[in-house]
């Protein structure tokens, strides 16, 4: 039976971006071996690492699955980083949307906050005001002018 997917939070947000990050550059450093040589055996450590990585994906997999150790060769391994990637892309489908106001990806977290999807490298648009409080622009106007006195009080000391 399909599990729930869980509630996005800052953290999971967070967490779930260093993970993309983390299995993107092992698929990365996987996936040129196991094109020349699918049958070659992967080294305990970088089995490791993936097994960790693999572990850490479990909460945005949406089953109840336990996922398979990983594959000794690197053919195996790399189909294995393959569709953990692709299971996080879906989780982020599912938990993110495009807002046109800011011109990016946000997640949808609970309440008003606004988190952009941070590993596609937003460039947020801010709003601009349509009019200027002329009260605040004499405000600041006033203290830019005393900011350049005293620069020049203190260069002519």
């Amino acid at each position: 039976m399909p599990r729930k997917f869980p509630t996005v939070t800052h953290a999971l947000a967070a967490r779930h971006e260093a993970l993309w990050l983390r299995l993107t550059a092992l698929h990365g450093q996987i996936a040129p071996i196991a094109a020349r040589r699918p049958l070659s055996l992967v080294s305990a450590y970088s089995i490791t690492i993936a097994e960790g990585l693999l572990r850490e994906a479990m909460p945005f997999l949406g089953t109840g699955e336990r996922l398979p150790v990983a594959a000794a060769d690197h053919g195996g391994l790399v189909t294995q980083l393959g569709q953990a990637l692709a299971q996080l892309e879906h989780w982020e489908s599912c938990n993110a949307s495009w807002r046109h106001d800011l011109n990016a990806y946000v997640w949808l977290v609970a309440g008003d906050a606004i988190l952009p999807v941070r590993r596609l490298r937003p460039k947020l648009v801010t709003p601009v005001a349509e009019r200027l409080d002329p009260k605040r622009e004499a405000y600041v106007a006033d203290l830019r002018a005393k900011v350049a006195k005293r620069i020049e009080q203190f260069r002519n000391r």
